[in-house]
């Protein structure tokens, strides 16, 4: 009887471990957005969001977000440090670019 159960319940873990790991996987995930955000001399201001990837821990996203914002600076001859890009004019019209890694399960856009 003991055999059986035994069966029985490595059996039922069998089956449920594709479940579990998807489930800790999912849990794991990161996803990089680019938040480009305008600015007008009017004072107005318009924020968007891009996503970029999806990545599997926190460490990947954020150096992914580092070489991409270094990546923008070269590219638009921009300042700016870490995840950020910035780039403006005197009149007050300027973009802010910002690299950022939230949980899966978050959306900046809501």
């Amino acid at each position: 009887m003991r055999k059986i159960i035994s069966i029985l319940l490595t059996l039922m873990l069998a089956l449920l471990m594709p479940i579990i790991v998807e489930r800790v996987n999912a849990a794991d995930a990161w996803v990089l957005w680019k938040e480009w955000t305008e600015f007008q001399p009017n004072d107005e201001m318009e924020i968007r969001w891009f996503v970029q990837t999806a990545l599997t821990d926190y460490t990947q996203c954020y150096e992914m977000a580092l070489r991409l914002a270094e990546t923008d600076r070269k590219a638009l001859n921009a300042g700016g440090k870490s995840t950020m890009v910035r780039i403006g004019n005197k009149e007050g019209e300027g973009v802010i670019i910002f690299y950022r890694c939230f949980p899966d399960s978050f959306d900046p856009r809501k």
